[in-house]
């Protein structure tokens, strides 16, 4: 199993060439084609409340993308001379006034999109639930680099796994980031909420799965103590030194505004390493 086709966001202006880093790393281990996304979005248009009244137009933000597209096509290019990998720059004229839907659209046809984490912010013009907005609507395993970090391989890694769709996904998206690994725990957080599904060895099944691929990976649960999973797998991460958290995208509604699990928010917002997520 391999990545063939990645596409990276490029709309984090600041970040290009931690992006860049991260995703040409990934697409010279996997031989792939890498795609720099950079959305100009539509203009926004506020109707106004009155009589006769005029609609009133913020091009703001379009207007910045569009300044500096030259200058993130250049370096974008550049990462890829020196990595030698192959790939393209494509400036996408959105017709939304978020980039979100069309850097969807532009991934769907890739096995991986990589994102950078949503900076609190503001002045990075990184639009709020971006990152949300990718993992739930594009059906493809999404690699959100975290805004102090960048993805320099993977020697260990944690999966948090709970049997669910979601966490089966995600196990085996992240395949082609786990062949290199030493160290990579499958973590069960609190199994005594659902032991017939946990059995003795929670995760112990997946680690045998994870095994017929050539990636040697221990089981063990683990007990949240009164936090969330997000939380605790973060925790364990940290303690083993880990370079990848690997986890399912758990929502609880379906509708434009995503209500996001209590532990897959929590990873979002607090990330000290790449994550892998699926929805």
């Amino acid at each position: 199993m391999a990545y063939r086709t990645i596409v990276v966001s490029l709309n984090d202006v600041a970040r290009v060439e931690a992006m860049v880093g991260s995703a040409a790393l990934i697409a010279e281990t996997c031989n792939a084609h890498l795609i720099g996304c950079y959305v100009i979005p539509a203009v926004k248009i506020y109707p106004e409340v009155g009589f006769a009244a005029a609609s009133a137009i913020d091009d703001s933000w379009q207007q910045y993308f569009k300044e500096n597209a030259p200058s993130v096509r250049v370096r974008f290019e550049e990462k890829l001379r020196q990595s030698g990998v192959s790939g393209e720059f494509r400036v996408v004229n959105s017709r939304y006034t978020e980039w979100a839907p069309s850097l969807v659209e532009q991934g769907r046809l890739a096995d991986l999109i990589i994102v950078s984490q949503t900076a609190r912010n503001l002045a990075t013009h990184v639009e709020p639930g971006f990152v949300e907005s990718v993992v739930m609507d594009s059906g493809r395993p999404v690699l959100i680099i975290p805004d102090k970090a960048v993805f320099a391989g993977v020697k260990s890694a944690v999966i948090g796994f709970n049997a669910t769709r979601e966490a089966a996904r995600t196990l085996f998206d992240a395949m082609p980031l786990l062949q290199n690994a030493t160290d990579v725990r499958i973590i069960w957080v609190d199994p005594y909420r659902d032991r017939d599904a946990a059995g003795e060895v929670p995760g112990a099944e997946a680690a045998v799965s994870l095994a017929r691929h050539g990636v040697k990976a221990t089981a063990e649960g683990l007990t949240a103590g009164g936090g969330n999973a997000g939380e605790a797998l973060l925790q364990r991460a940290n303690d083993l030194g880990s370079e990848l958290l690997v986890m399912g995208a758990f929502a609880h509604s379906r509708m434009r505004e995503y209500i996001f699990g209590g532990a897959t928010q929590h990873v979002l917002a607090h990330a000290h390493i790449p994550v892998l997520m699926s929805h």
